[in-house]
């Protein structure tokens, strides 16, 4: 089922199933979100849960014993359930909705803990945000990793001609909260096989104005993945470098950006995480996971996981 938040600026579909967002339409009914089309990806903004990334040969070890978990972890194929008294809680500075899953025996299989997970996404403005409360139901920590997947529509794919291996239709600034600025040199690792990193550091394409452009070669070797909290910040231009789609927001420690490999992709994910994928032939205790979450017996933890204000 979807439900829907609105305002003079915006219209956001979410649906229950992952309570994922799966569409963003500005005033005049144009598409800001990714339409989840499967000839390039048929997600929109997958909730990350309990793990970030992947796993390598899609296992970890917990106490001495094995387990299996896909990559990205299962929440974003559960059904979540809304807050049955208010579905859409409107007010005249923000219009919100909240959604709830809990573990069951099914996931027990996957992740032996207990847990309850509530996402709220709030609409205020021309800003989305959403965040998480992850609630430890168990009689131990818990460790667990979480993040978000919003993919955002690139317009100009259409409109910008040529060959895709040498076509650029747009352009990424990262952007240093502290002094409000570009950041102007950063390098960061990829996502290789089985969706895992190698050690190797790479440093990231980047024209003399401190911009990623969005193509084809900046993704060849996979996603970009900051490890490092280098910026808590992404503009997103269209491809006269000029034009901003949409400025991203969050404070998580790992930022990965994602296209597919080897294909233009219409759309761009920039994807805040609380936890970062295997290395690559390296199986690790969940415990152990870069970046890894730890909360304790019977509390909760919140979580911002991102903000989008569309332009």
């Amino acid at each position: 089922m979807t439900y829907t938040l609105k305002n003079e600026n915006l219209t956001v579909t979410i649906n229950s199933l992952g309570a994922e967002v799966v569409s963003v339409k500005d005033r005049n009914g144009r598409e800001l979100w990714w339409n989840g089309n499967p000839a390039f990806w048929k997600g929109h903004s997958p909730i990350l849960f309990p793990a970030c990334g992947g796993l390598w040969n899609g296992k970890y070890w917990l106490n001495g014993k094995e387990y299996n978990l896909p990559k990205h972890g299962f929440a974003k194929s559960m059904e979540f359930e809304i807050d049955k008294d208010s579905p859409v809680t409107e007010s005249d500075e923000a219009s919100e909705v909240s959604f709830t899953v809990t573990s069951n025996d099914e996931t027990l299989v996957y992740f032996p803990f207990k847990w309850r997970l509530t996402l709220r996404y709030v609409l205020r403005g021309e800003q989305l945000e959403c965040e998480a409360t992850v609630y430890n139901l168990s009689d131990e920590t818990m460790h667990y990793q979480i993040g978000g997947h919003p993919a955002l529509a690139l317009p100009d794919f259409e409109t910008v001609k040529g060959d895709d291996a040498n076509r650029i239709i747009g352009y990424l600034a990262p952007v240093n909260m502290a002094s409000s600025g570009p950041v102007n040199s950063l390098s960061v690792v990829r996502a290789g096989e089985q969706g895992c990193w190698s050690p190797e550091r790479y440093h990231v394409p980047m024209n003399g104005n401190g911009m990623i452009p969005i193509c084809v070669d900046t993704f060849r070797n996979e996603a970009l993945i900051f490890d490092g909290g280098q910026f808590y910040g992404m503009d997103v231009y269209r491809a006269d470098g000029e034009t901003t789609l949409a400025q991203v927001y969050f404070d998580a420690p790992v930022c990965l950006v994602w296209q597919m490999t080897d294909l233009l992709c219409p759309y761009v994910c920039i994807e805040p995480w609380f936890g970062l994928c295997d290395r690559q032939e390296w199986s690790m205790p969940l415990d152990y996971r870069p970046f890894t979450q730890h909360t304790m017996a019977h509390e909760e933890s919140n979580f911002f996981l991102w903000g989008i204000r569309f332009c």
